[in-house]
């Protein structure tokens, strides 16, 4: 749109919570004259789509600390609780009229719902001659523009990182963020009303009712969600802290008890931070190119094309958002599905440390280490044979960086119904992922503090004798209040190989 096309705009914010290098921000405030911006709760969708207080209260904490920083540019940010997505083209068609907008901006949100929703919105104004912009920018090319020899979407991951670097791999300014957005002029503020009714919802108001985002979670106050500090100030730092560690990040990242990995997903989820200016950190350290001389810039860049390939994938193959697996065959795999294993699961109470110690970490703060998110799915899904749906749904309860995009993705990975997915004969053991990422024991002591007493070679596989207090090595210790392993790991992962063996006959 060419400059100043628009007296007034209006900026529709919903996983892109700040100001710097914000792609439909940015354009609005080029495009108009006066710029508002909204945000719309809808959590009944919320709710169906599984997603949990956590990750809606770091949305709505961070909505706050926004409000703040876009008065600072003199850009009212209004609110309204709408009970579904169904209910936001109507709602938007009366906001635009009373408010005199001349066009919508947005950046493009994938999953089928969120589409389908976006879809209506344009259909409505159009109705009304106001344009609606939907930009790029939760990802770093629009899905779908990267496609195979025939055409379609890629399935497999190497071959998109493949091509996607070899698209872009010389062009290191082809993400670079944008311009700092200007600050509008005082009076731009003044165009805008305090509110305005809106049939059949609450008022759209400008300033966020108190009681939004208070979900109990977060015992540092408005600021902080569980041990996360929100919003975008809050993700700046954590990008900068990141950059001093990501030359080490391919060394320590698969070891969780180490402070290595980049710990930005909660900022790049409800957009904090953006994903290209993740990209313009990890490329500087590697001289401007993918593949450089800093082997941990270029594996961290590598984990951003994952994200970025989960993000393609629920626009190419939307089964995948319908609760459905993007293997099709895999519908028929007979599930056990015994409840009593998924909820000691769920507790951290399986028996088995290292499964134990991510769980209560999930639990407790909101967060998993990325290698133990592989563990643990692999764990339910081969050696429990529960259904993968139950534990993805679980994570979107739990994670304050839930994406349904890489949530579902990596949960389809380690089931083995996914694409690119780890074969069905890879089954991860927990106790040697243990003694290999967690040599000493740090990580379990943390959060399983009933063996913190254990020698190392002892603490992740604990089979104290009560009766002597020995170990099976003989090493002396006191014994422990810990259960016995929910099922043993061979004899499970033999039981799950044939389960998945059975359907190619």
């Amino acid at each position: 749109m060419p400059e100043q096309a628009y007296q007034r705009g209006l900026m529709w914010l919903r996983n892109d919570l700040r100001i710097a290098d914000n792609t439909a921000l940015y354009r609005a405030g080029k495009a108009c004259n006066a710029v508002a911006a909204i945000y719309i709760a809808c959590p009944q969708t919320w709710a169906s789509h599984g997603d949990g207080d956590r990750v809606v209260a770091m949305r709505l904490r961070s909505l706050r600390q926004l409000q703040v920083a876009l008065a600072k540019k003199h850009i009212p940010l209004f609110f309204l609780e709408l009970a579904e997505f169904t209910d936001v083209p109507a709602a938007l068609a009366q906001i635009v009229e009373k408010l005199q907008v001349g066009a919508l901006f947005a950046n493009a949100e994938y999953p089928v719902n969120e589409l389908h929703r976006d879809q209506a919105v344009r259909r409505r104004l159009k109705q009304l001659g106001v344009p609606v912009e939907y930009a790029t920018d939760r990802t770093l090319i629009p899905p779908g523009s990267l496609t195979t020899g025939s055409g379609g979407g890629f399935k497999v991951f190497t071959p998109f990182k493949r091509a996607f670097i070899a698209r872009h791999d010389n062009s290191g300014d082809a993400f670079a963020p944008l311009p700092s957005l200007r600050t509008r002029h005082p009076d731009c503020a003044e165009v805008w009303p305090e509110w305005i009714a809106v049939a059949g919802s609450n008022n759209l108001v400008r300033t966020i009712p108190e009681t939004v985002g208070d979900y109990g979670v977060a015992p540092g106050g408005h600021n902080r969600v569980l041990d996360w500090p929100v919003g975008e100030a809050a993700g700046t730092r954590a990008l900068k802290a990141f950059a001093e560690l990501v030359d080490d990040y391919d060394r320590w990242r698969d070891f969780p008890a180490q402070k290595n990995t980049s710990r930005l997903s909660p900022y790049l989820n409800c957009g904090a931070v953006s994903v290209r200016q993740c990209v313009a950190m990890a490329v500087a350290e590697n001289g401007g190119r993918w593949a450089g001389p800093s082997e941990g810039a270029t594996t961290w860049l590598s984990e951003l094309l994952w994200r970025e390939f989960y993000q393609h994938l629920v626009v190419n193959f939307p089964r995948v958002c319908r609760n459905k697996p993007f293997k099709p065959e895999t519908e028929n795999v007979p599930w056990s599905n015994r409840e009593e294993d998924f909820e000691r699961w769920c507790e951290g109470k399986t028996g088995v440390p290292i499964v134990d110690a991510a769980m209560r970490q999930l639990n407790q703060t909101g967060w998993m280490h990325n290698r133990l998110r592989m563990v643990v799915a692999s764990f339910l899904t081969k050696n429990l044979l529960t259904d993968w749906r139950k534990g993805e749904r679980y994570f979107m309860q739990q994670l304050v960086d839930a994406d349904f995009a890489a949530n579902n993705g990596g949960w389809q990975w380690a089931a083995s119904t996914g694409t690119d997915a780890a074969p069905y004969f890879r089954v991860f053991n927990p106790y040697s992922q243990s003694r290999r990422f967690d040599p000493e024991g740090a990580f379990i002591r943390r959060y399983l503090p009933e063996l913190a007493s254990l020698p190392s070679k002892e603490i992740h596989c604990p089979a104290v004798q009560p009766a002597s207090g020995q170990s099976p090595s003989g090493d002396l210790f006191s014994p422990v209040d810990y259960p016995a392993p929910i099922c043993d790991v061979t004899d499970s992962r033999k039981r799950a190989i044939e389960v998945f063996a059975s359907l190619k006959s």
